[in-house]
């Protein structure tokens, strides 16, 4: 029952992104709302995505700088002219809620993002604006696989704000592809997890589909019980290739996503990165995002292939792709201690 439900919710991502783009067009935000310096996302794990995405994925159209915190404290620039976020899915994040009322102490315009919970009522006791999302198109009930909720919400309530200088115009058609293809990145993903299982997974990737790697990696773990990390073109290659000669029995294998529409530069450090690997006999898979389509289509191809990913890799190992008992375990430790 619970690999049905993560296999609905990973199927059900248009549905997840077309609810909140219509939830968030008919919203009407105060004028004083529009005129920030800074933003300011706090968020933890997979509430923490929109961050990683929109610093990656928007990087050129931003109009003002875009921070984030994933920690109880604040950072000292924030004022009046500051946007908060605080993105929790549940809304019981106990880091998110503690920030977003040092935030409110300090006269932040504050936006709060989740499924209800203790930050939409600290939201509506503070008079910042609420966004409560329905989470009927992720029956899971796992933030990371609510990825078009809490990704997507922030993306349309920036671009409503003109904080990003672009439009959703394409989007559409991009969520008619993913249906369209579903079968076949299925295909894709139970073909990838074929040559990774049993190995430790280091996954790499620049530009646009930086937050692509974030968001895998966190899925790779929790969903898969797999250890995964993530390096980033080109800071990668001022200190991970040096770092690969012991130990010596290491069982790594990277995936490296490319794209066509990375930076030049970028392009050629990874096809350099690629031969380096192979003269130190490190074992790597590329995946490549569809040409053709814009950098908003590579993402959003790729998140859905990863998920899948983690999905197929979950039922390799035979595990619970819902359950996270180490992680409840830390909370109860936590809450008792």
């Amino acid at each position: 029952m619970s690999i049905d439900k993560v296999y609905q919710s990973i199927l059900y991502l248009p549905d997840q992104i077309r609810q909140v783009i219509h939830d968030i067009d008919a919203i009407k935000f105060p004028d004083s709302y529009l005129a920030v310096t800074n933003i300011v996302i706090s968020g933890m794990g997979g509430s923490l995505y929109n961050y990683h995405v929109i610093n990656s994925l928007f990087k050129q159209q931003l109009v003002v700088p875009i921070y984030m915190t994933n920690n109880y404290d604040i950072p000292l620039f924030i004022t009046e002219d500051t946007l908060f976020i605080g993105s929790s899915y549940s809304g019981s994040t106990e880091e998110v809620i503690s920030a977003t009322s040092a935030a409110s102490a300090k006269k932040a315009k504050i936006i709060t993002i989740s499924s209800g919970g203790d930050l939409a009522q600290l939201g509506q006791a503070k008079k910042a604006f609420v966004y409560r999302f329905s989470t009927e198109f992720n029956p899971s009930g796992q933030p990371r696989l609510g990825l078009g909720y809490m990704i997507f919400s922030t993306i349309s309530i920036l671009i409503k704000l003109s904080l990003i200088k672009t439009d959703l115009s394409q989007l559409e058609s991009h969520l008619t592809m993913l249906g369209n293809q579903n079968k076949d990145i299925e295909s894709a993903a139970q073909d990838i997890v074929d040559k990774i299982n049993d190995q430790m997974v280091v996954l790499i990737a620049a530009d646009h589909l930086s937050g692509n790697v974030h968001i895998f990696r966190n899925q790779l773990n929790e969903t898969a019980k797999t250890f995964s990390e993530y390096h980033l073109v080109p800071e990668l290659n001022h200190h991970l290739i040096e770092g690969l000669k012991f130990p010596q029995n290491k069982k790594l294998i990277f995936l490296i996503f490319e794209s066509d529409k990375y930076l030049e530069k970028n392009q050629k450090r990874i096809t350099i990165t690629k031969k380096l690997l192979e003269m130190q006999s490190i074992p790597f898979l590329c995946i490549k995002a569809p040409s053709g389509v814009d950098e908003m289509g590579q993402f959003l191809y790729l998140l859905q292939l990863n998920s899948f990913i983690s999905y197929y890799l979950s039922k390799y190992y035979q595990v619970d792709p819902i359950a996270i008992p180490w992680v409840n375990y830390f909370k109860k430790e936590l809450q008792s201690s």
